[in-house]
């Protein structure tokens, strides 16, 4: 008969998203970006003097211990990290409790690196998903940040006037077709403070891709199901709208179509190898939805079995490939563009 060893017990609640153990005050490091990564989320408890098997760990704390402690998680935080600590007795021997609040501010760097936690992981921010927290904490998009160097001048005045004509076309938009553009940016919060902002610039930049060279549309036809010999490339920059439009001409150029006349008279019905409107919608929110603040394109590839439409980004933030299978908030990435 297989005999199985007692399971070990702990005192301490396991860790988590909000847990975290630490054997030792000399991993006071590891501590400083674990205090980072709980503020940047909401919060955490760090138990040091725990040993990876959840006993305590016979931590000695002397009168500055909590002090100094202290003192290395405000002086290597920024903004800075003030947490309650306190010693505990477990067990007969002291371990160190730190609690640490959500900072209004986020993220929290740690040593000049920006930490989020995930999980029972500390994960370090690149300079991208930093800047994006720090919007998002101030209720922002990556879409809504001025060009210092961008304003009025840097706009395509015609630009403004084709989408009047068609926003009333489509939409009933009230605004007349002779309004002045500095009007209608500001109407639709693509100007702040004189400041072109990146929605601004993509919808009407006269060179959009001078700033943002990665707001591309890379567009291929390939021989046969991969990606080895390409028949048709068209790389398309211009302003959003255009790329749509742009990206559907090519589209249309590279897929069959078929014609059936309807009992036999001059009526026809054209059938497309996909259905345009799903292309469409695809293409659209590629250009609307995709990350601008990651360097790669939105890409569409035709091959002789499929048509796929990518673009860079993950699922925001709280958002799962499980949660789209059933009704889930929407959570747009660019709110002016969309």
């Amino acid at each position: 008969m297989t005999q199985h060893a007692p399971q070990q017990t702990t005192p301490f609640p396991p860790e988590s998203q909000t847990v975290e153990w630490k054997q030792s005050l000399g991993e006071w490091r590891e501590i400083v970006e674990t205090c980072a990564a709980f503020a940047s989320v909401g919060g955490g408890r760090l138990y040091i003097g725990v040993a990876p098997d959840g006993c305590p760990a016979q931590l000695e704390v002397g009168t500055q211990t909590l002090e100094r402690l202290a003192n290395r998680i405000a002086e290597n935080t920024h903004p800075k990290i003030v947490p309650a600590i306190r010693a505990e007795e477990v067990s007969g021997t002291h371990i160190v409790v730190v609690e640490v609040p959500p900072s209004a501010t986020k993220p929290v760097f740690a040593f000049d690196r920006a930490f989020r936690r995930s999980g029972r992981t500390n994960q370090r921010l690149d300079p991208d998903e930093a800047a994006r927290l720090c919007l998002a904490t101030r209720g922002m998009t990556w879409d809504t940040r001025t060009f210092d160097d961008l304003g009025m001048e840097d706009v395509d005045a015609d630009l403004v006037r084709r989408f009047l004509r068609r926003a009333k076309r489509e939409r009933q938009w009230e605004a007349p077709e002779d309004a002045p553009p500095e009007a209608v940016l500001g109407q639709l919060e693509l100007l702040q403070h004189q400041k072109l902002t990146v929605a601004g610039n993509l919808f009407f930049g006269k060179r959009p891709q001078r700033q943002l060279v990665q707001a591309q549309v890379r567009c291929a036809r390939f021989k046969g199901n991969d990606t080895v010999t390409f028949i048709d490339m068209k790389v398309i920059e211009r302003d959003v709208l255009s790329q749509v439009e742009d990206a559907m001409e090519f589209v249309q150029r590279n897929i069959s179509m078929a014609v059936e006349f309807k009992g036999g008279g001059p009526a026809r019905l054209e059938r497309w190898e996909y259905p345009l409107e799903a292309v469409r919608e695809a293409i659209v929110n590629a250009v609307c939805h995709r990350d601008y603040a990651a360097t790669g394109n939105a890409q569409l590839s035709i091959f002789d079995d499929s048509l796929q439409v990518w673009n860079p980004g993950g699922l925001p933030p709280g958002l799962t490939v499980g949660d789209l299978r059933g009704v889930h908030l929407s959570i747009p990435r660019n709110k002016l563009i969309a």
